[in-house]
C-alpha cells in the first residue's frame, strides 16, 4: 500500500506508524507515547486511545457524517443532518442545542441556544450578501466581477472598498473615512510599496539573484533582513535616519544612525525550531526532548541589576515538564520556585500547585468550563453561564480550607459575599452587569458594536467615534487635517490628537513622540523598530530594554538633576542619589514565559514578584514575592564561557560548564543557599473580561480592589494590610502591565493609553490587525488584545483555557474522504492528524482558487519557490487539466481564530509525483473563519 511507516527528523528522532494494510492503527512518538487508532467498516475512525489511555469515540451515520463524539472524560456532543447531508442540529454535552437553517442550498439562519437567532443571504455562487444578528443590524457584502470582495457596508451605512488588479492582487482599500491604503507590486506579485492611510509610505526591497525580501523603509527608519535559504529569519538590523548639524548649526543632510542601530541574531536547529535569538542586551536559547517540547530555557542577561550593559552575564534557567499528551504540567523557574498544574482528560486543569502548596482546586462542568475554583486562602469562586456558554454570575464566598476535613468549619466564618450578576441584550452584547461591591454598571452601544455609554460608581461616560472608529473629542473642535462624512467629524489619518483636555504629538511613523495633560509635558522617544526607548518629563526619564522576540526585559527611571555651577561638585550626585531614594526609583527586570511576563525584580524595592497565569491565556490567578533580586539565585559565567571552561587540549568542555554539568541548580544562590521562600501570596478575582476586581491575601481578606472606567484606567483601594506588605498590582486588561512612570500599559509588543482607549503606535502587523492600525476595539467590555497585535472577543468561558477546538471534531476523517479508490484520480489515501490551527496563522492555497479545503503552512510554500512544478507534484495537485493551465500563484489566508485542522503530507500518488509536502485540510463548516489577504507567486 506504499503507507508512511516511519519518519526520521533532521535532529535524528522517530516516529513510528502502523498499518492494519489501510487505516493508521497506532503512532509512537520518540518518546515511546502511543496513539491508537480503531476503524468501523467504512473504514472511518471510531475509537482513539491517547498516550495516557484516554479513549474518544466517534459514530457516524450512514453517509459516514459524524454523529457523536464522546470525549475521554465520557462526554458527548451530537450532530444531526438533514436529507441532502446538511447539518441542522448540534448539541453540546450539556444539551445545549444550535440549529441551522438552509435555502436555495445555502446556510440561511442560525438558531442558538438561548433562541437568538442571525439570519444570512447568499448569491448563486454561495457568497455571503448580508449578515443580520438578532437586533436585525445588517452588514451587507458585494463582489466583483471576478468575485472577490469589493465593498462592506455596516449596520452604521459606513463602506469599506476593496479595489484589485487584474491578477487578482488587492490594490486599494478605502476606509470608511473615504481615505485611501494602495500597495503597488513587481511584475512576480511581490509587494513594493505601501501607503497608509496617514499618507506614510513603506517600501520593499528584495535581493535580485533571490527574490527575497531584504530591507524595510518606513518613514525615518531602515530595516534590513538576511534569511536562510528556508525563509527563516536569521538577522535583523534597524537605524533610524538623522540630520547632524555641521558646525554653524545647519544640517549636512539625512544619513543613518549606525552608531545606534540595533542588531537581533537567530539561529534554528535541523527541525526548523528557533534555539537562539540574541542581541546587545540578552542572549536566549531553547532546548527541546525528543517529541519537540520545550525542555529548558537559558536566558542570559547581558546586563546587570541596574539594566546597564555588564562584562558578566547573568542567566536565568527555566526547566518544564509534560504529561504524555504534551500538555506543560510543570515549570521550574530561575530561583527555583515550581509551579504544577494537575490535569485531568486531555488537560483541562483541576488545580495547581505552588512549590509544596496545593494553591487551588478547580471544579469543573460537563463542558469542562470552570464552575468553582477554592483557593488556599479559603475563598471559594464559583461561576455560573447562560444557555450560550456566556459567563452568567460569579459569587465569591468563604470556603473550607483546602486539604480539611470535608464540612469542617473554616477558620474564619466571615463571608466575603460579592456576587457579580452579567446580562446580554440578544445579540450578545454585555449592557449590565450587577456588582454587590460597585452598585451596578451598564453599557450603551452604537449599531456596529462600539461603546457609546458606561455608567459606573465614577459616573457616566460618552462616547462618540467617526465612520473609521477613531474616538472623538466633544471637547475639542475637529482639527484641519480632518473632515467630514455624511456629517460625522472625521480624523482622516487615523491619529486622535485631542481628547479630553491632552493632546498628543506623533512622529512619520505614527507613534506617540509627545503628551500634554494637565500641563504636565511627557516626550517619548522610539528605536528604529517600533518600540518606545525612552520616555521623559521635567524631572524624571525612564528608558526601556527589550529582547529579540520583543519582549521588553528591563526599565530603569531615574531623575533629571539641573545644577548649576553655583553648585559644589558632589552636588549631582549626592542630589541624584536622594531623589532615587526617595521617590522609590531604580530598575525593574522582568522574566518571561513564553508571552507571560512570569516575574519582575525591583532594585528600588528589593523583592521579586512572581506572576501566574491561567495556562494558555493572560488572566491572572496569583502573585507573590520574594525578598531581595532575583539575579541572586542566577548563574554568573564568564563572558566568553567557551574560553573559561576548558580542557587540557584547549577546547571549550561542556561537562566542565556549570550550566551543563549539573553543579548549578535554579534556586541556589551565589552563597550555596536555597532560595527564599514564598511570601505575601495573594489571589486574583477577575471579571467576565480577565480584569482583576480584587486581590485577597492568605487570610482571605481584600487586600486591593479596582473602579475601572470604561477604557481601563483604574481608581484603586489598598487595605493597610496591603500597604504594609507593600502590595502592588500593575496587571490591568488581560496581557496589560501598568507603568506607573507613563501611565500608559505595556502590552507585550506595544503600549496602550488607558485615558483615550487606544494604542499609541501603528500595529506591527499592519492590516492584518485590523484597518485602523492604532484602534484598541470597537468596545472594551467584551473585547480584548493581549498582545497590542490583534483584538478578540472574549471567550464565552474565560476559564476554560484548554477547551479544545477540535473537541468533537474529526477533520482527519473528513479529509480521507476526499480520497480513496472512490475519488480517482486521487485514490491514495494520505494520513492525518487534527491539530489546531491558533488565530493569526498564515495559510496558502492555490490561486485561482475558491475559499481552500486543502491549504499549506509557510514552511512548504518556502520549500518550493520559484519552482511551481515542484510545488505541484509536493502536494500531487494535477498540473494541467480541463479546468486551465497550472497555477503558479497562492492566495494568502489569515485565521481569524482557533480552529482545528486536519495535518499532514501527500504521500506519493505514482503519475503526480512524490509527494511529501506538508498540508491541511480546513473543514467545511470553518472556511468562513478565514480571511484573504495577498496573492503571492510561488
Amino acid at each position: 500500500m506504499d503507507n508512511l511507516t516511519g519518519i526520521r527528523d533532521a535532529e535524528g528522532h522517530a516516529w513510528k506508524r502502523t498499518y492494519d494494510g489501510t487505516h493508521l492503527v497506532e503512532e509512537i512518538d520518540p518518546l515511546g507515547h502511543k496513539t491508537a487508532y480503531a476503524y468501523n467498516e467504512a473504514g472511518l475512525p471510531v475509537e482513539i486511545t491517547d498516550a495516557k489511555g484516554g479513549k474518544k469515540q466517534l459514530a457516524y451515520d450512514a453517509a459516514g457524517q459524524l454523529t457523536a463524539y464522546t470525549d475521554c472524560s465520557g462526554k458527548t456532543s451530537s450532530w444531526a443532518y438533514d436529507e441532502r447531508g446538511r447539518l441542522v442540529k448540534e448539541s453540546n454535552a450539556a444539551g445545549e442545542a444550535t440549529q441551522y437553517h438552509y435555502a436555495r442550498g445555502q446556510l440561511a439562519g442560525v438558531t442558538h441556544p438561548d433562541g437568538a437567532q442571525e439570519y444570512f443571504d447568499h448569491d448563486a455562487e454561495g457568497r455571503l450578501l448580508a449578515h443580520r444578528d438578532a437586533l436585525q443590524r445588517e452588514t451587507r457584502y458585494q463582489y466583483t466581477v471576478a468575485g472577490q470582495i469589493a465593498q462592506r457596508i455596516d449596520a452604521n451605512h459606513h463602506t469599506l472598498d476593496y479595489q484589485w488588479d487584474r491578477l487578482g492582487r488587492l490594490v486599494t482599500l478605502r476606509n470608511e473615512n473615504g481615505r485611501t491604503h494602495s500597495l503597488r507590486y513587481d511584475p512576480l506579485g511581490k509587494l513594493l510599496a505601501e501607503v497608509h492611510f496617514d499618507n506614510v509610505k513603506t517600501s520593499y526591497g528584495y535581493t535580485a539573484s533571490t527574490g527575497v525580501q531584504h530591507q524595510v523603509n518606513e518613514g525615518d527608519a531602515v530595516t534590513q533582513l538576511e534569511f536562510d535559504p528556508m525563509g527563516r529569519l536569521l538577522r535583523r538590523s534597524a537605524a533610524l535616519y538623522i540630520e547632524p548639524m555641521d558646525s554653524q548649526g545647519q544640517p549636512t543632510g539625512r544619513t543613518l544612525d549606525r552608531e545606534h542601530a540595533q542588531a537581533d541574531h537567530y539561529a534554528y536547529d535541523g527541525n526548523g525550531r528557533l534555539v537562539d535569538a540574541r542581541n546587545a542586551g540578552i542572549q536566549l536559547q531553547w532546548f527541546y526532548d525528543a517529541a519537540g517540547n520545550t525542555r529548558t530555557e537559558h536566558h542570559h542577561y547581558l546586563i546587570d541589576d541596574q539594566g546597564k550593559p555588564s562584562s558578566q552575564p547573568m542567566t536565568a534557567v527555566w526547566q518544564h515538564r509534560y504529561d504524555e499528551l504534551g500538555n506543560r504540567i510543570q515549570t521550574t523557574r530561575p530561583d527555583g520556585h515550581t509551579t504544577t498544574w494537575l490535569t485531568y482528560g486531555s488537560g483541562h486543569v483541576h488545580g495547581l500547585m505552588l512549590d509544596d502548596m496545593e494553591a487551588l482546586q478547580i471544579e469543573r462542568d460537563d463542558l469542562h468550563r470552570e464552575v468553582k475554583r477554592t483557593q488556599a486562602n479559603e475563598v471559594a469562586q464559583e461561576q455560573q453561564y447562560d444557555p450560550v456558554g456566556r459567563l452568567k454570575a460569579q459569587m465569591l464566598s468563604r470556603a473550607e480550607r483546602l486539604g480539611q476535613s470535608p464540612g469542617a468549619p473554616a477558620s474564619n466564618t466571615s463571608a466575603l459575599g460579592i456576587r457579580r450578576q452579567y446580562t446580554y441584550d440578544r445579540a450578545g452584547q454585555l449592557t449590565d452587569i450587577g456588582d454587590s461591591r460597585r452598585d451596578g454598571l451598564s453599557y450603551r452601544y452604537d449599531p456596529v458594536g462600539r461603546l457609546l455609554q458606561a455608567q459606573s460608581r465614577l459616573g457616566t461616560e460618552t462616547f462618540a467615534f467617526d465612520p473609521a472608529s477613531n474616538i472623538l473629542d466633544p471637547m475639542t473642535p475637529v482639527a484641519k487635517e480632518a473632515g467630514t462624512i455624511h456629517n460625522i467629524p472625521a480624523i482622516l489619518n487615523n491619529l486622535v490628537k485631542d481628547y479630553a483636555g491632552t493632546h498628543f504629538t506623533y512622529d512619520v511613523r505614527g507613534n506617540m513622540v509627545e503628551r500634554l495633560h494637565q500641563g504636565q509635558r511627557t516626550r517619548f522617544a522610539w528605536d528604529a523598530l517600533g518600540r518606545l526607548r525612552e520616555a521623559r518629563t521635567q524631572d524624571a526619564r525612564t528608558s526601556f530594554l527589550y529582547d529579540p522576540l520583543g519582549r521588553r526585559i528591563a526599565k530603569r527611571s531615574e531623575p533629571i538633576v539641573m545644577s548649576s555651577g553655583m553648585d559644589g561638585s558632589h552636588y549631582h550626585a549626592a542630589e541624584y542619589q536622594r531623589q532615587m531614594d526617595e521617590r522609590g526609583l531604580g530598575t525593574v527586570l522582568f522574566g518571561w514565559d513564553g508571552n507571560q511576563m512570569a516575574w519582575e525584580s525591583d532594585s528600588a524595592r528589593n523583592r521579586t514578584v512572581h506572576y501566574v497565569f491561567e495556562p494558555d491565556s493572560f488572566v491572572p490567578v496569583l502573585q507573590a514575592s520574594v525578598q531581595g533580586p532575583i539575579t541572586r539565585s542566577f548563574l554568573k559565567r564568564p563572558a566568553k564561557a567557551t574560553n573559561a571552561y576548558t580542557n587540557q587540549e584547549g577546547s571549550y568542555d561542556l561537562d566542565l560548564d556549570p550550566l551543563y554539568n549539573g553543579d548549578y541548580a535554579p534556586g541556589i544562590g551565589d552563597d550555596g543557599e536555597p532560595s527564599k521562600s514564598l511570601e505575601n501570596i495573594h489571589y486574583y478575582q477577575c471579571d467576565h473580561l480577565g480584569t482583576p476586581m480584587e486581590l485577597t491575601d492568605e487570610g482571605g481578606n481584600i487586600a486591593w480592589e479596582a473602579n475601572y472606567k470604561a477604557w481601563g484606567e483604574a481608581r484603586l483601594t489598598i487595605s493597610e494590610a496591603g500597604r504594609k506588605a507593600g502590595l502592588k498590582n500593575p496587571i490591568r486588561f488581560q496581557g496589560q502591565y501598568l507603568d506607573e512612570e507613563t501611565g500608559l500599559h505595556y502590552n507585550r509588543f506595544r503600549y496602550y493609553d488607558p485615558m483615550v482607549g487606544r494604542f499609541v503606535s501603528k500595529d506591527p502587523i499592519g492590516l492584518l490587525g485590523g484597518s485602523n492600525t492604532h484602534a484598541f476595539a470597537p468596545n472594551p467590555v467584551q473585547w480584548i488584545d493581549p498582545l497590542g497585535l490583534s483584538n478578540k472577543k472574549t471567550s464565552a468561558a474565560p476559564s476554560c483555557p484548554r477547551c479544545d477546538p477540535c473537541a468533537g471534531k474529526n477533520p482527519a476523517a473528513e479529509a480521507q474522504l476526499w480520497q480513496g479508490p472512490k475519488n480517482a484520480p486521487y485514490t491514495g489515501v494520505d494520513g492525518y492528524t487534527n491539530g489546531v490551527l491558533k488565530k493569526g496563522a498564515v495559510i496558502y492555497s492555490l490561486f485561482p482558487g475558491n475559499v481552500p479545503g486543502f491549504a499549506v503552512p509557510i514552511g512548504t510554500l518556502n520549500k518550493h519557490r520559484t519552482n511551481p512544478d515542484s510545488y505541484h507534484e509536493a502536494l500531487q495537485v494535477e498540473k494541467d487539466s480541463s479546468r486551465g493551465p497550472m497555477r503558479t500563484q497562492v492566495q494568502t489566508y489569515r485565521v481569524t481564530e482557533d480552529i482545528c485542522v486536519a495535518k499532514g503530507r501527500a504521500t506519493a500518488n505514482g503519475k503526480f509525483g512524490d509527494g511529501g509536502g506538508m498540508q491541511y485540510y480546513i473543514p467545511t463548516a470553518d472556511r468562513g473563519k478565514l480571511t484573504i489577504g495577498k496573492t503571492l507567486p510561488i
